[in-house]
């Protein structure tokens, strides 16, 4: 059966035939020949090598390096090299694809420390990691990275923030302005050295800001507050320090963070922050052309590289996606995946050396990937066909191949409770240096300043659902009661969870962790909340001092003591727990954190002839609370010391 020349140069072109040069001539030849025997030889030809191209039209070619990443259709290993990774690798497909099982692969493979921004629990099960989740992060994005002066951090700083939380340029001008006189009122001009202010001190030097209200620059004000306070509301045990984890010390090992729970804002603005953090560490530390020397692992791409703020002229080009090109001459892999390819920002689609085309649904996803791989038209359809763990590689200008990517054994889910003594011990190794404000700040910010009212979002009145409310009183007449408790009082847990995200939302509560043994989550009413509980006329108690966790502990201090057989009060006499032990009196002071004001405490107490115990969160406080007993000549020895998991069990020690 022979094929007219136009048909025959149709068949060619839909083929992908006429790349290779003998063919073309023949078809081009056959197309301006009356040559019968010419034309049924180019038809047999075209027809021959189209049935076999039908069938994989790809050439057969493999890709060495020392990262395997699977075999090809016809068995030949595929692998990536470390080098290939420094200009980073995206990976698109539906849920369920492979993309989860792809990380595993890859961090198992890869010979650097990595990083991976979790924001759905996928990861904690990996080996030999150190996984943080936000409630054990300590973080203080205000303190210069090492190397960076304070004045470009602030712009950097600023930039991130703004990207993350949707600010134009004229507020991102007015945050510059007030980081640059905190940093000022810190002295960090002077020298950049402890202490640091945090996100709480520029939220509180904002506040006080003597602004004329014209009218731009109370909008910046005011759209900066309802940021900042959302952010310290939320996620505030985060940013509560001066110093938080060496990010150095870090960048050495394999880090998981988990960020779900928080808003979405809030995660975007830490994985971005990071990335920033990071680079600007790398290039001041000058680590040009090392090869690869630590990678990044994000899913949901999109969230950080979003096409909508991309496209946001009046916000300028995002400083994260410049990023993107600037990291890989400083050995930074970043490994991305989503569902959503066309959400994803047309800079992280031309900076990634690496793609991988995975099952993916929908006509628009897939045509935005196969576009930006430079498919044909035949290797698009065949990519159509893929199976889960199947994948379209196309490495650098490279032709594309198809590659079964390597399995990768999922243990069991690794639940809170078993996540904790895992990593318990590693948490307590992580060292933050406690908040301090010098005396410039205290006294411009600080002394004799009653704060403004935050104005509110113009959301008009709060309307929760029956349920929240329901979960709202059940907080305030049992304000220590865990969220898997609170849960058992509805149908079902997502009815419980949907209510609590209600609250949460509409900055009623905040979700704060304790561990006792095992986690436990609790519910703080915020200002907000209290005023709304108010409103329903619900009594709001506040038994104890401070935050819910650091009342949680004086209760179940007092409790402790009480089960051993001795009077014990809340705040008596001036201490968290008050225990009368007949010819003895004893108090606890319980200790968030390693701060000076625990050794005023601890100096009236036994000036009054007390027996003093200090309850400490972990030993980093306890050491921290010790020197300083010594620094303001104590002895030591006349405190005792408890970490906090040792009334666990309600059983006192007394020797």
């Amino acid at each position: 059966m022979s094929v007219d020349g136009e048909n025959l140069l149709n068949v060619a072109k839909r083929n992908d035939l006429l790349d290779d040069p003998e063919v073309r001539k023949l078809v081009l030849a056959a197309g301006i020949s009356d040559n019968h025997h010419l034309q049924e030889t180019a038809s047999k030809i075209v027809l021959g090598k189209s049935v076999r191209h039908w069938e994989y039209p790809f050439d057969r070619q493999s890709h060495v390096g020392d990262i395997e990443l699977g075999r090809t259709f016809q068995n030949q290993r595929f692998q990536l090299s470390q080098e290939d990774l420094t200009k980073h690798l995206l990976a698109v497909g539906q849920s369920g694809s492979g993309k989860t099982t792809l990380f595993y692969s890859l961090m198992e493979e890869i010979e650097k420390p990595f990083w991976a921004f979790d924001l759905k629990q996928d990861y904690r099960h990996v080996d030999d990691i150190l996984v943080l989740p936000w409630s054990e992060l300590r973080f203080n994005p205000l303190k210069p990275p090492e190397g960076v002066s304070p004045r470009r951090w602030a712009q950097v700083f600023a930039e991130i923030f703004g990207h993350a939380t949707a600010l134009l340029s004229g507020s991102k001008n007015y945050l510059v302005k007030k980081i640059v006189e905190l940093y000022q009122l810190y002295n960090l001009f002077d020298r950049v050295e402890k202490p640091y202010p945090s996100l709480h001190e520029l939220e509180m030097l904002i506040n006080s800001d003597g602004v004329n209200f014209v009218r731009k620059q109370s909008d910046y004000r005011d759209t900066l507050l309802n940021r900042l306070e959302a952010m310290n509301l939320v996620a505030g045990t985060v940013f509560d320090c001066s110093q938080g984890y060496s990010i150095q010390e870090l960048l050495q090992r394999d880090v998981v963070f988990e960020f779900d729970g928080l808003s979405r804002d809030i995660q975007n603005f830490l994985m971005e922050i990071l990335f920033a953090y990071v680079f600007e560490y790398r290039l001041a530390q000058s680590h040009r052309d090392e090869g690869l020397n630590h990678v990044f692992f994000l899913d949901e791409g999109k969230r950080v590289f979003s096409v909508y703020k991309e496209r946001q002229d009046a916000s300028g080009i995002p400083e994260v996606d410049e990023l993107t090109a600037k990291m890989r001459e400083f050995g930074e892999g970043l490994v991305v995946a989503d569902q959503e390819a066309s959400k994803l920002t047309d800079s992280i689609k031309a900076n990634t050396y690496t793609k991988l085309l995975l099952p993916t649904a929908g006509r628009k996803q897939f045509q935005a990937v196969s576009e930006a791989m430079n498919l044909s038209e035949r290797q698009a359809e065949f990519a159509q066909g893929l199976e889960v763990g199947e994948a379209i590689v196309q490495v650098g200008s490279g032709d594309p191949v198809p590659v079964k990517l390597k399995n990768y054994e999922i243990e069991k889910q690794v639940s809170d409770e078993v996540l904790e003594k895992q990593q318990a011990k590693n948490w307590d190794e992580l060292d933050s240096t406690p908040r301090d404000a010098t005396p410039e700040f205290e006294q411009a910010v600080l002394s004799d300043q009653e704060p403004r009212e935050i104005p509110d979002d113009p959301e008009g009145e709060i309307e929760v659902s029956e349920d929240a409310d329901r979960l709202l009183e059940d907080i305030v007449e049992n304000p220590f009661k865990s969220l898997t408790e609170r849960y058992e009082e509805f149908p079902s847990s997502y009815k419980g969870n949907k209510a609590k995200n209600d609250l949460v939302d509409h900055g009623l509560v905040v979700e704060r962790n304790v561990r006792v043994g095992e986690q436990r989550k609790l519910l703080q009413l915020t200002e907000k909340g209290r005023d709304y509980a108010e409103s329903l006329n619900l009594e709001v108690k506040h038994m104890g001092r401070g935050g819910v966790v650091h009342r949680y502990w004086q209760h179940r201090i007092k409790d402790a003591f009480e089960e051993a057989g001795w009077d014990a009060f809340l705040e008596k006499f001036d201490a968290d727990v008050y225990v009368n032990m007949g010819n003895t009196e004893l108090v606890v002071e319980v200790a968030m954190g390693d701060n000076p004001r625990e050794i005023g405490h601890v100096e009236d107490h036994i000036e009054r002839g007390f027996i003093v115990w200090i309850a400490c969160r972990n030993k980093e406080i306890r050491d921290g609370l010790k020197q300083r007993l010594e620094e303001n000549g104590l002895d030591s020895d006349s405190v005792v010391f408890r970490l906090f998991r040792q009334f666990n069990e309600l059983e006192i020690d007394t020797e």
